[in-house]
């Protein structure tokens, strides 16, 4: 028997293909680490909305070459708002940002969006606004990031489980804990694609997907386990693609940018 969150994300499905709004999925390049880790971010479009899931590096890396962050060595070449503006977008443009998580590499472009509704786990918002550095050794990049709605002038919404944004069941965010407390991943589906998950960092790579063990970089190794066990059936029942963020050979899964995934 499937777990009741899959059984509710299959009725959700229904919905969605019965009202079918125009969907879009495009890739972003939010930045890399060292020569060639991508740190992905998406941009998706729901009928007239427009959405981010992960937001990258903060914008105040771009253009200086390789910077150091913490203990990493990243390098940001394009803004969010400089790669929207391809496709005919500004900031105020989108309407919600998403996080799979609260790690600098996800929240930093999100300053660039401060009129969109923030939605992201609320054990890891609970953790940035009381004990950052439980999620760091570098808080104040998280911090700059997502200071327009830790100072209470954006609007947020904290998760506790799955949320199915539009409520069609076109796009689902999935409660999956384990890399960190509030971590959640992304399911997208697509007329012509079909479904799409977004695995945010419940895998760092490709290679951990088959692998018995929980992924290197889990918090809680007993959470990712269930994650995993959890997001496995749903694509197993979905016949979804899986893209993770950091994978390089995940990158060319979607149209090159500016194309779209439809």
């Amino acid at each position: 028997m499937l777990p009741l969150a899959l059984v509710c994300a299959s009725q959700a499905a229904t919905a969605w293909a019965a009202s079918q709004p125009p969907i879009a999925l495009w890739r972003l390049d939010c930045g890399r680490f060292g020569t060639s880790v991508p740190d992905s971010c998406y941009l998706i479009r729901h009928g007239d909305t427009f959405m981010l899931w992960d937001t990258g590096l903060n914008p105040r890396l771009a253009h200086r070459g390789e910077q150091k962050v913490g203990t990493h060595a990243v390098t940001l070449d394009e803004t969010l708002p400089e790669q929207l503006a391809r496709l005919g977008l500004v900031p105020r443009d989108i309407a919600i940002v998403a996080l799979s998580h609260a790690h600098f590499d996800h929240v930093g472009g999100a300053v660039s969006f401060p009129r969109a509704v923030l939605l992201i786990g609320r054990k890891d918002y609970d953790a940035l606004t009381g004990d950052p550095a439980s999620l760091t050794s570098h808080p104040q990049d998280l911090i700059d990031g997502l200071a327009p709605w830790i100072s209470g002038g954006s609007r947020k919404d904290l998760l506790d489980g799955n949320r199915d944004i539009f409520g069609d069941g076109s796009v689902i965010m999935l409660n999956t804990p384990g890399h960190t407390a509030g971590h959640h991943s992304l399911l997208v589906r697509l007329h012509h694609m079909g479904a799409i998950v977004l695995t945010g960092d419940l895998w760092d790579r490709a290679g951990e997907y088959d692998s018995i063990a929980s992924p290197r970089n889990a918090a809680d190794p007993a959470a990712s386990a269930a994650s995993i066990r959890y997001v496995k059936a749903l694509v197993a029942e979905t016949r979804a693609t899986v893209i993770i963020s950091h994978e390089v050979a995940d990158v060319g899964k979607l149209p090159p940018f500016p194309k779209a995934a439809r």
